[in-house]
């Protein structure tokens, strides 16, 4: 029964977390079910429930496949179909394993143990071997074997792995890069891709080197495949010597019989640049992976290759195709399925390898995932906008179109989504069904160089025409991303809207889905186009839209994004607060702090130690004696990406100037706020702060001077022992 506006409320933080959030999704093999796990955060025990449920693909109906205590993940069935593996941390001081029940139901059985957890799962084609990834301690001073121990069962102490004189100590020793990455340090381990016999829990280490397959970095959903005979297994793995300044991962081949390895592992990449997923084609006469063309360079367009097995050369698709594939699926009949950025929104397209030819199957729709069903030629996807969390969908593609690669408004000629259709199998969205939220509205303008940028703007449930909103600008990160339509749950542009704002979303250069040369142009020029770009759409808006107030705008952004607010910080005062989160401030303590150094040295080139000028072109911390703005600075202390001195900069400048700042920081968050709890601070912090500045009350406007800006700083005398102050 369809709700009334007038008994719609905005949507609040306990909506957010009402959602049950779909992740991964496995189809059985007969194509009448699909497994898939759902995520319930519960902000009050600051904890993440994981369970799986499978969904009759004809019905929609559902069923709980894992209803017992513990978090279950990685659903894989099977190819004969009688079995599903699953990852289940029922046994807590086992961690997690891998786990094994019928199909129909009934009682689960643990198949593995061991630390370095489980992920990944992938049957073999004989239903009876599973490859897996888990980490390994791989260090010299730790070898249980030599000593005549048993291997534990759980992680064992730092001070073993490290080989520390005093057993007690925390102390932690690297002598080579990568030593820690993203949120954790690494504690001299691995990730290597195992094989279990699902009957007998015999395992096997198919990857026993001192390097991560699958990669540490740049990989895909899975990276690794079975041949279809079973007896041979690719997988990726960067061998270089400095994985922190290489994006060479390769695809490698090694011949398996039952669990044993036959010779050594062989590289098939006939490049020095990012491959990734690989898959075999049905007949087993080659490998498809995906492929970038320039080393270092971890933004860069993805091909297709195919490796002939027989012949050992290497075909490359989708030279000239403008968009880049992120995750593919072969359909059996001689055609290649993907995804990729298009347009703010993520198409499906199948191409035709005997003819090098490409459909688009979707269009103007966000299919964030896709699996193909056997026994047809539908497919199931998952698909979510701005107003509709994701769901599950069962897409039946017709014959599909050109693809239509241009910018600017969508022709006439191109049917509602491609001619496909799609029917909704699981509805976890309709717990918003009395939530009121605005459809996102696309724009396209000119940015620098009369180049055409895309955006998406959102009006609040209180919209009123003829009132004046205030602008809140989010900015994403990246750089080489996109604001997409979604339902984004760290950056939620409807809750941002819900408290009466006006939220815009811009895709400057460097965004992605808008054809490589725009993807490209962000590279060792953050502060240039990009700020062109940013600036001219909010002229736009503010033209375009006389509901709009710009002298009550705010702008607010991660990462890359937390780089540009910094960057706006010391350029312009047009917004009346700004929200950084995990930026970049001094661009040259970055890079030498980053973990992952080769994506410095390509987006601004060499390190400073030779190309210092380059480097600090576009540093926010030059540029301190301008900042005025309000400013909430927020970073995780297990940031490694953007490590914590950053922000700590940032902050600590704000300060010195004067400007009212705050400081946000989580200890045991990374880039990223993900822990329940945390996430129910940062939107009440960050939203408080904007609406703070920007909210049009008689106190706010007081505080702001009647609404009028002097764009001069208020200064005041400072005394040594002040405490708490602008706080």
């Amino acid at each position: 029964m369809a709700v009334s506006n007038k008994r719609r409320s905005p949507l609040a933080f306990r909506d957010l977390m009402s959602i049950e959030r779909i992740g991964q999704t496995a189809v059985s093999p007969d194509g009448t079910e699909a497994a898939y796990v759902v995520a319930r955060h519960d902000p009050k025990k600051n904890e993440v429930r994981q369970t799986i449920r499978v969904v009759d693909l004809a019905t929609g109906r559902s069923r709980v496949l894992t209803p017992g205590p513990g978090n279950h993940r990685d659903p894989a069935w099977s190819p004969d179909g009688k079995r599903i593996a699953f990852v289940s941390d029922r046994e807590k001081d086992l961690g997690p394993q891998v786990w094994v029940m019928p199909r129909g139901g009934g009682e689960a059985r643990r198949v593995t143990n061991g630390y370095g957890g489980a992920h990944g799962l992938l049957w073999a084609p004989d239903s009876r071997r599973i490859a897996f990834a888990r980490k390994v301690v791989v260090s010299s001073a730790y070898d249980p074997r030599r000593k005549n121990l048993e291997e534990p069962e759980n992680e064992p102490p730092r001070a073993a792995v490290y080989g520390l004189v005093n057993e007690k100590s925390s102390a932690r020793i690297a002598d080579e890069l990568l030593f820690r990455h993203w949120d954790s340090w690494r504690d001299r381990t691995r990730n290597h891709i195992f094989l279990v016999d699902a009957d007998t829990g015999r395992m096997r280490d198919l990857t026993p080197h001192d390097l991560d397959a699958p990669p540490i970095a740049l990989g895909s959903e899975r990276d690794y495949d079975f041949s279809p005979d079973g007896r041979e297994i690719a997988f990726v793995m960067n061998p270089d010597e400095v994985v922190a300044r290489s994006t060479n991962n390769c695809i490698f081949v090694q011949r398996i019989r039952g669990l044993a390895m036959e010779g050594e592992a062989e590289c098939v990449s006939n490049s020095e640049a990012c491959d990734s997923h690989p898959r075999y084609a049905s007949d087993g006469s080659c490998i498809y992976y995906l492929a970038m063309d320039r080393p270092g360079y971890e933004a860069d367009k993805n091909r297709i290759k195919a490796y002939d097995r027989k012949t050992k050369t290497t075909a490359v698709y989708l030279e000239r195709f403008d968009r880049s594939p992120h995750a593919f699926e072969t359909d059996g009949a001689g055609g290649i399925l993907f995804g990729a950025h298009d347009r703010g929104r993520v198409s499906l397209y199948r191409i035709d390898m005997r003819a090098s030819r490409v459909r688009q199957l979707t269009f103007g729709t966000t299919n964030s995932f896709f699996r193909r069903i056997p026994g047809s030629n539908d497919l199931l996807v998952g698909r979510e906008s701005t107003t509709a969390p994701l769901d599950l969908y069962r897409l039946t593609p017709d014959r599909g179109i050109a693809p239509f690669l241009g910018a600017g408004d969508a022709p006439d000629w191109i049917p509602r989504d491609a001619g496909a259709a799609a029917r909704r199998l699981t509805r976890h969205g309709d717990v918003l069904a009395r939530v009121r939220m605005n459809e996102a509205e696309e724009f396209w303008y000119p940015g620098a160089g009369e180049t055409p940028i895309h955006g998406l703007l959102i009006r609040p449930p209180s919209f009123r025409e003829g009132n004046k909103h205030p602008l809140i600008l989010l900015l994403h990160g990246g750089p080489q991303s996109a604001f997409l339509d979604q339902f984004h749950y760290r950056w939620n542009a409807q809750l941002f809207a819900a408290r009466g704002a006006v939220v815009a979303m811009l895709n400057p250069r460097g965004s992605t889905g808008f054809g490589k040369r725009f993807s490209d142009q962000i590279s060792r020029d953050w502060g240039g186009r990009c700020f062109e770009d940013i600036r001219l759409g909010v002229d736009l808006l503010l033209r375009k839209h006389r509901f709009i107030d710009g002298n009550r705008m705010a702008a607010a952004g991660a990462s890359f994004g937390g780089f540009l607010v910094n960057w706006i910080a010391g350029r312009t005062d047009r917004f009346r607060a700004l929200v950084s989160h995990d930026g970049i401030f001094n661009a040259e303590t970055m890079a030498y702090t980053t973990e992952e150094l080769w994506f410095d040295e390509y987006e601004h080139g060499p390190l400073p130690h030779t190309n210092r000028r380059a480097i600090l072109k576009f540093s926010p911390h030059l540029h301190v004696s301008k900042f005025r703005t309000p400013t909430l600075v927020i970073h995780g202390d297990q940031d490694f990406r953007c490590p914590i001195s950053e922000g700590i900069g940032m902050f600590t400048a704000l300060q010195v100037m004067g400007v009212p700042s705050r400081f946000l920081h989580f200890p045991d968050e990374g880039h990223w706020v993900q822990k329940p709890a945390n996430a129910e601070v940062w939107y009440h912090e960050v939203i408080g702060w904007l609406m703070k500045h920007i909210e049009n009350t008689p106190a706010a406007a007081r505080k702001r001077g009647g609404g009028k800006r002097s764009g001069k700083r208020k200064t005041r005398a400072r005394s040594p022992r002040a405490k708490g102050r602008n706080q």
